[in-house]
């Protein structure tokens, strides 16, 4: 196996460029969530339970937007 050596950005994190999923399946559920960034691919493995623990996250950071970075969204949660 090769060690590919990868250049950090400028403001050492990684600038992500593009995101994409791939279902590997439906029943239980799983897939790969695909981030491309300026340093390479990063693959995360997910099932249901990890994919809602990411989306519960990625809402609460776009709950604390203010200004023009408000939300433009509602979340109604079931009980």
């Amino acid at each position: 196996m090769s060690t590919m050596k990868r250049k950090p950005s400028k403001s050492g994190f990684n600038k992500l460029l593009d995101v994409d999923t791939t279902l590997l399946s439906a029943e239980p559920l799983i897939g790969l969530l695909e981030l491309e960034t300026d340093t390479g691919t990063i693959e995360l493995a997910m099932n249901r339970t990890l994919a809602e623990q990411l989306l519960f996250a990625v809402v609460e950071f776009l709950k604390a937007g203010k200004g023009d970075d408000a939300p433009t969204f509602a979340v109604e949660r079931s009980q």
